[in-house]
This record gives C-alpha cells, structure tokens and sequence, in this order.
C-alpha cells in the first residue's frame, strides 16, 4: 500500500497577485489534493478531509516557480488517517529549492449513499470499513495525542454555534463540478481557498494593502458541502498585532433551492478557521499594520493575543 506521493505543479499568473506571490489557498488547496491522493490510494476507498493541524507558510511562492507538495501517511487510527504535507519551491532557471509549508491534514474514510429524508440526491457519511494499521517504523510518535486533540475540539463544536451575523458576508458562491473530488460533494481544498480569499479580502481592508497568508490555524470539518449548495463565506479581523493581522473565517452553507431567498434561514456553519496575515508594501517588504479599533473588538480579541503570544514564544524557542 502506497504510504507517499508527491504533487508537483508549475505556478501561472491566475494562482498569484499581482506582485507575484502565490496566493495561500492555491497552495492549500494543493495540500490537501496530494493528502487525499496518499489517503485514498492506502485506503483503497473514498476519502474526506476532517480536519488539518496548524499550517505555516514560511515564505512566498513565486510566479513561474514549480510548488512540489510531498505527502507522506504517517499515522493510522481504526477510521482516520493523518498526512504530513512539505511543501518546497523550485526556481527552474537555478534549480534551487526551499521549503515554504508544513502541515498535518486528518483524513476519514467515507461512504455515500442516498439520502435519507428522502430528498433527490446523495449523502455522506463515515465508512464503516476499518483502515488496514500503519507499519510501526512508519508511524509518528506525535500523531496519536493529536488526534485526541482534535476529536476533543471537533466534540465542543456544535454545527451552528454562533449568528451567521456575526461577520459581514464577503463572498457568496454556488460551487459547480471545477469544486468537486471522485464524489458529488465538494473538496476540502476548494473550501479552504475560498476562505482563504475571504480573509485576504478583510484584512487588506483593515491595512489598506496587499497582504498575504502566513499562518492557518487548526480548521475541523463539521459537515460536507454538497455540490450546488449555496456558500457563504463570512470574514473579520479579530485580532492585530503590530506586523500581523488575524481573521476568523466562516462558511455557512445552505441547501438550494429554499434558502437563498431567506439568507441564513436554514443555514449551517460548515467550517471555522482562523488566518493570520502580513501586509506588504510596495517594495514587497513586510509593513506595519494599524490597530483594530477597540470599539470594533469582540471576546476573540483576547484569544488572538494568546494565540500571537504563543507563536511569538514558540519562535523564539525554535532559535535557541
């Protein structure tokens, strides 16, 4: 059984900005594409994204560099399966390579069925089928305790736990058969560039310049999108230190026809993710960013700090 791929792919113009640099939901939107290839092929059925660890994005794709995405399946439970990502750039005309990602992604083996309220159409549920175990050599000492982890947090989410007025809309999509994988729901990886996107989109607000990704939070997967459901992807800034920018992401999701006419009625919060972002100036160096008012704060301000705070100690850890 195959525990490894590699995806390799040539970044164009349409994936970036317009400085150059690759926009992080493409290169999400890869990760979790080369993740789903080494989970089906070992699986030997069809597999979901569940949820993904934190992901960093330690430095910038560029325009007409090749993205290489390494997967490598490094830990399996009874009905989940967890992928490390690395990902490197190549400058084709040097050949050099550097790494510019990491991250875990939590896959689940899964069964689609005709759905049971009687209503045209499929549904997804967990497969039943339990995944053949990982060679001991191959499996990640860190990977079990995660795994706890994520089923304690995914445990304390309900599927709508909060108004969907909380943030305003900033991108409102119908996914057609481009967003779907070997089944008709859509692909995680199509989510997260949306969300991507729509973060991106509020923080260059607040900045009032071109920012780019640099972190993805822990994200857990409540329930699947089906294809021509209607999307709606809300997004704030809920936290700014002086150099970055933290926004949490929601997409809402709401069966067609019937609910589009009555936005949020019928709706159910799909996914949550927190991004954090750096503005850039002109000359492409990292900028200050102003402060979010403090009439504009909300009970996730002071999450963002303990958050920031974290990965400021953790950073100065990792030079020791």
């Amino acid at each position: 059984m195959a525990t490894q791929s590699c995806l390799r792919k040539l970044m164009a113009p349409s994936t970036a900005n317009h400085m150059g640099n690759v926009h992080g939901g493409n290169i999400l939107r890869l990760c979790e594409e080369a993740g789903r290839i080494v989970a089906t092929k070992y699986s030997l059925g069809q597999v979901a994204l569940v949820g993904a660890s934190q992901t960093q994005f330690h430095s910038p794709i560029h325009v007409g560099e090749v993205a290489s995405v390494s997967a490598t399946l490094d830990y399996v439970s009874r009905h989940a399966m967890r992928v490390s990502l690395k990902v490197e750039a190549e400058h084709l005309e040097s050949g050099r390579t550097r790494e510019t990602n990491s991250s875990n992604m939590w896959y689940s083996i899964i069964d689609v069925k005709p759905r049971a309220d009687g209503m045209t159409g499929v549904e997804m549920i967990r497969g039943e089928r339990p995944i053949h175990p990982l060679h001991p050599s191959l499996v990640a000492p860190d990977a079990a305790s995660e795994l706890k982890k994520n089923a304690a947090s995914a445990a304390r989410l309900p599927l709508s736990t909060r108004s969907p007025k909380e943030f305003p809309v900033t991108l409102q999509v119908t996914p057609d058969v481009d967003s779907i994988s070997n089944h008709p729901f859509v692909s995680a990886g199509y989510v997260l560039k949306l969300m991507d996107e729509a973060g991106a989109v509020v923080a260059a607000a607040h900045t009032k310049h071109q920012c780019v990704t640099v972190l993805l939070d822990k994200v857990c997967f409540r329930t699947p999108i089906r294809l021509g459901d209607l999307c709606t992807v809300r997004a704030g800034v809920t936290y700014t230190s002086s150099r970055s920018v933290e926004t949490v992401v929601q997409v809402w999701k709401t069966e067609l026809p019937g609910g589009a006419e009555k936005e949020g009625c019928g709706s159910i919060c799909a996914v949550e993710a927190r991004f954090v972002f750096v503005a850039l100036g002109d000359n492409g160096k990292v900028v200050e960013v102003p402060e979010l008012p403090p009439d504009q704060r909300t009970i996730r301000w002071n999450a963002g700090a303990a958050k920031h705070e974290e990965r400021v100690a953790e950073k100065a850890r990792a030079k020791l």
